[in-house]
């Protein structure tokens, strides 16, 4: 097995963990984060969601404000849900010390053999580094929203960097500072280097990385499609009027999801 698909799947367990803990489907289900969608985006679902959506009251929403809501969104309902697995909790109390930690990854490490000794290390020292992120009082212990940023780096730029920059350490085979395609290609990662690499320079550097493994390529994908088939006007906002009139179109093309996904959370906050 390759060293990223094992890695992957140790990080899929942690993350199996908290999602059953919370009521969510986990990686090994197909799904991460929020709930199941719920059937249709109707017109009252996007009445309730875009007051919420405009932050700066402009009755426009930007790719901006639809970033910063979709991080809120999550991380709201994670904060509500969330419980820290019970085989790294040793003490109960919801938290995570850098203790229970440092024995989740000795387990972790116990259960993998067959892996290069030295990758082992250089993953458990990226998810000490999470930690220490986060652990911004050096209190040693993680909780409520910081807890959940170490278990779901996605939602928040300063740790999905980390995780970044240990794919980068642990692809770049000539520690030239990219990948090239064969050495994206050798790691077996889940896309298209094509995909990945947006500036089509032929390389992939630590940004174009980010905005991969951290999810956000995938959501101004569909956010850029969503503002295809609703802005209008082509201001690059959209009004309410505008969302309404696409509803169906974007519910068509399939890039609905994500709204959908939204009001199912803010439904049960």
């Amino acid at each position: 097995m390759k060293l990223f698909v094992a890695l992957l799947l140790w990080g899929s367990t942690l993350a199996d963990e908290a999602a059953e803990a919370a009521g969510e489907p986990g990686m090994a289900e197909g799904h991460q984060g929020p709930p199941p969608p719920v059937p249709d985006l109707t017109e009252e679902d996007l009445r309730k969601l875009f007051p919420l959506m405009d932050k700066n009251g402009d009755v426009k929403i930007s790719m901006d404000e639809l970033r910063d809501f979709h991080f809120y969104t999550s991380i709201s309902h994670a904060v509500k849900f969330f419980k820290v697995p019970a085989w790294m909790d040793s003490n109960k109390d919801n938290k995570l010390s850098l203790e229970e930690l440092q024995e989740a990854n000795h387990k972790a490490g116990m259960s993998m053999p067959h892996i290069d000794p030295d990758e082992i290390k250089k993953q458990f020292a990226k998810e000490e580094a999470k930690f220490k992120e986060l652990d911004k009082e050096k209190k040693g212990v993680l909780e409520k929203e910081d807890v959940i940023l170490f278990f779901h780096p996605n939602l928040d730029p300063r740790v999905s960097i980390i995780e970044t920059k240990h794919l980068m350490e642990i692809s770049d085979f000539d520690q030239d500072g990219v990948l090239s395609k064969a050495e994206f290609e050798a790691k077996e990662f889940p896309a298209e280097f094509a995909k990945v690499d947006t500036n089509s320079d032929g390389k992939i550097d630590t940004e174009e990385m980010h905005e991969w493994s951290a999810g956000l390529l995938e959501f101004v994908d569909i956010m850029m499609r969503v503002e295809q088939l609703a802005d209008q006007d082509k201001d690059h906002g959209l009004s309410l009027d505008e969302l309404l009139k696409a509803r169906e179109a974007i519910s068509k093309e399939g890039v609905g999801n994500v709204f959908r996904s939204w009001t199912a959370m803010h439904n049960e906050l």
